[in-house]
């Protein structure tokens, strides 16, 4: 799928190449630091099926978005993926925490979307999963929209290149994660026609919902094009 420009609105699309400036500098940053983008999140460790890298995730503790790197498929050009949580309680709220706090409160890391990588670091793919795949609270699509719209990862120490990239990256593929969200909710409409949705969520059967090739050179690329006419 590939990114929709933003070509009749000027603003917009100064907006998006900015972002994707950004995504672009981080990730070089990133990988001038550790080798890779993946390095950053691995550094160096092997890389175990369905182990968390970094061990403890990356999460920013203001902003209440979360990640790690895993790997678990075998073959394909996806080496491993991210995946990106919001910390909510049950109604979608966030609650910040007190200042000599180290834990939130009512809340849980609820799913927002995951991004593939290939062996050097690249983003080829981003994919939605299933409820029972990483537990926490379920939204329905503009709901996890919002959440994703909100995603930060800036004052994480030691990740800051990584958390950078992240961010904009997020941010400039947020018409993508739209469409796959929206995606991921027609498929569970359409299992809960014989089933409840709660039995649907738990389905191991069922991890991944949506998903959509990437092709963020591609994308940077007619990004600059279309800002150059």
């Amino acid at each position: 799928m590939q990114l929709t420009l933003a070509v009749e609105s000027p603003s917009t699309l100064e907006g998006q190449r900015l972002q994707a400036q950004q995504c672009l500098a981080a990730f070089t940053r990133a990988t001038g630091e550790h080798g890779s983008l993946l390095q950053s999140f691995v550094r160096g460790a092997p890389v175990l099926a369905h182990d968390h890298y970094p061990s403890g995730d990356v999460v920013d503790l203001r902003s209440g978005s979360q990640c790690f790197y895993h790997c678990h498929r075998d073959g394909g050009i996806e080496h491993g993926h991210l995946h990106l949580f919001w910390h909510a309680t049950a109604s979608g709220r966030r609650r910040y925490l007190a200042r000599e706090s180290r834990r939130w409160v009512r809340t849980d890391p609820s799913h927002l979307i995951a991004i593939g990588l290939d062996a050097r670091g690249l983003p080829v793919s981003m994919f939605t999963v299933n409820q029972w795949v990483t537990g926490g609270h379920w939204f329905d699509a503009p709901r996890v929209h919002e959440m994703l719209a909100s995603f930060r990862l800036h004052r994480v120490d030691g990740h800051e290149a990584a958390g950078l990239w992240l961010t904009h990256f997020v941010q400039l593929y947020l018409p993508v994660a739209r469409q796959l969200l929206a995606q991921r909710d027609v498929r569970i409409d359409t299992l809960r026609r014989t089933r409840s949705r709660d039995a649907v969520l738990a389905d191991r059967r069922i991890e991944v919902l949506s998903r959509t090739r990437l092709d963020w050179a591609g994308d940077l690329d007619r990004l600059d094009r279309a800002a150059a006419l």
